[in-house]
């Protein structure tokens, strides 16, 4: 089950989708079935959400790349114009 907190509604974990159960009925599907299937979601979803951290991680390494690129390119820019100014 989904966690709900202030409102929102959070993504399953992975120990949320291990430890569903589920009411049986006659007739009902395999139980061992159902788990073992579980058992692959939960193991996938992790995998998700590791690989989801990464590029997270990923992401912010970039955007630290980028603003130290902007900063040099500024500072390099105030240089030529305070070289071009000297020139003149």
């Amino acid at each position: 089950m989904s966690n709900v907190r202030g409102g929102i509604r959070m993504a399953l974990t992975p120990i949320d989708i291990h430890n569903k159960e589920f009411s049986s009925k006659w007739r009902g599907y395999d139980e061992d079935e159902v788990n073992e299937f579980l058992e692959q979601i939960m193991k996938d979803y992790e995998n998700l959400i590791d690989e989801n951290k990464n590029q997270k991680n990923t992401i912010e390494q970039l955007e630290e790349r980028i603003d130290y690129f902007k900063t040099l390119e500024e500072t390099l820019q105030k240089s030529i114009m305070t070289a071009q100014e000297a020139a003149e």
